[in-house]
């Protein structure tokens, strides 16, 4: 549902701008939520989580059986059959032979005269005769010259030594290493929105300074004109003047171009460089932050994506090692198959058949063993990066915490610095209209409250820097808001 809003969101900001080409409001919170909609990283990464998805439901399709449907017309140079003549003819001499024997008996018994060699080979010559024209030939056609086959086959595997269940967890940790990378990318990018959003509102606070600076010096020329005519100063006095408005004025322009550069960077990130302006609605305001840096390590090892991401890798080289393991294992499948053209079946060949078959590899020149030392290398390494990332990110938070506090620090301590420059300001300004003191030490007095005006604000930028680092340090940047609370 927030997803829906947020796409709302900002099809609304984009149609409005399109239509008006006028500048657009945003918060932190409406400009790092703009971001994860349209930056162009994210959807590339999201891209990639549906990918593993698919890849992980694609994964199932190994438990179950594959079916295939085989359709071929062949032609072949003759008709295949099995010429058996002689056996015939072997069958016809034996019963010709057979049945003369028998007749020269009968004649024998019935006391006439027994036949002849002569006799004999006519009499079995013609019963041979009579049994080749009764007996159909002994040629047999298996297979015609042309045919056709249409076959439905299925293989079902029924172990294959634990292979498909590591596969699928094997996906299934691809596709959570995708899910987890895509929101290391989506804290970066919030991380980078914050960044580019606060820069835009320290370079707007700076050139409000540097105009303040600008107004004062040049109220400072007034004077010192005025006093200068009156004979009271040097010329110098008014010409140190002018030099101090002319580099207020440069540095007032040269702030505003960075302030449109600030802008135009932050609408890179958030995907909107067709916004013709964007304005900002959040300004620089100290909050604290109070957990300590043991609460921000716990954190960050339980709720870091890139330590998530490892995990999933652990997950992934153990499931690879199952797969290595199961080659020393037997492979069971079962199958069948199913003929839908019998009369083009051979006396051979059956119309329909099923079965279980076993497949052992005895031996494939250590191939197998090699995978297995492979797959537990691979193991050893991911656990040695998985030590390794945990001591950077551990040390990331301790110098993303300190900078914080260090940044804190500087901007309190400087509020009475601050309030001296201001002092220091009046009693110089008071001075010099008193006659009493020098314009070089009004300007000095000024540019001294700029620098400190300026160094707080760079330290309280550097403070929400530091803490949305932290954050991102600690997987969690969506708790950067509970301190910003503009």
């Amino acid at each position: 549902m927030k997803k829906n809003n947020l796409l709302l969101l900002s099809t609304f900001l984009l149609s409005f701008t399109c239509l008006f080409g006028q500048e657009i409001n945003l918060s932190l919170r409406e400009a790092v939520e703009l971001a994860l909609i349209q930056n162009p990283k994210i959807r590339q990464y999201e891209e990639k989580l549906q990918q593993k998805e698919n890849e992980n439901l694609s994964a199932w399709g190994n438990f179950l059986p594959s079916v295939n449907f085989d359709l071929s017309y062949t032609h072949l140079n003759d008709d295949m059959s099995i010429n058996l003549d002689p056996i015939k003819q072997v069958i016809v001499q034996l019963n010709a032979g057979t049945q003369t024997q028998l007749q020269n008996l009968s004649n024998i018994l019935s006391g006439k005269t027994p036949f002849s060699d002569q006799q004999k080979l006519i009499i079995q010559n013609q019963i041979a005769a009579q049994l080749n024209n009764q007996i159909p030939p002994f040629t047999e056609t298996f297979k015609e010259q042309n045919y056709k086959t249409a076959t439905i086959s299925g293989i079902q595997p029924l172990f294959l030594g634990g292979k498909l269940i590591s596969a699928k967890n094997y996906a299934a940790s691809e596709k959570s290493s995708a899910l987890f990378e895509l929101e290391r990318i989506r804290n970066e990018i919030t991380c980078e929105a914050i960044d580019a959003y606060t820069k835009v509102a320290l370079l707007k606070q700076v050139v409000i300074t540097r105009k303040n600076v600008l107004d004062g010096m040049e109220k400072h020329r007034e004077d010192a004109k005025r006093i200068f005519d009156q004979g009271l100063i040097a010329n110098y006095h008014l010409l140190r003047a002018e030099v101090a408005v002319a580099e207020a004025e440069r540095n007032l322009i040269n702030d505003k171009n960075n302030l449109a550069l600030a802008i135009n960077n932050l609408n890179t990130v958030l995907g909107i460089e067709q916004f013709s302006s964007t304005e900002i609605t959040d300004t620089l305001k100290f909050n604290s932050f109070d957990d300590s840096l043991a609460s921000y390590q716990k954190i960050a090892e339980a709720n870091q994506p890139i330590l998530k991401m490892i995990k999933m890798k652990m997950d992934e080289a153990n499931s690879n090692k199952w797969i290595a393991r199961s080659s020393f294992l037997p492979q069971i499948f079962a199958f069948g198959k199913y003929e839908m053209y019998p009369e083009y079946l051979s006396s051979l060949e059956p119309r329909w058949a099923v079965g279980v078959q076993m497949r052992f590899n005895i031996f494939n020149g250590f191939k197998d063993y090699l995978k297995l030392q492979n797959a537990d290398y691979l193991e050893n390494e991911v656990r040695f990066i998985e030590q390794d990332v945990k001591r950077k990110i551990n040390l990331w938070v301790n110098k993303s915490f300190l900078d914080a506090e260090n940044s804190k620090i500087r901007f309190q301590k400087l509020v009475a610095t601050e309030d001296l420059a201001n002092e220091n300001l009046r009693q110089n300004e008071k001075r010099f209209l008193s006659g009493l003191g020098t314009s070089l030490e009004v300007i000095d007095a000024r540019l001294s409250l700029e620098k400190v005006e300026i160094d707080r604000l760079l330290s309280l930028y550097e403070y929400y820097h530091s803490l949305s680092d932290l954050y991102l340090a600690i997987g969690t940047t969506e708790e950067f808001f509970k301190v910003w609370k503009n």
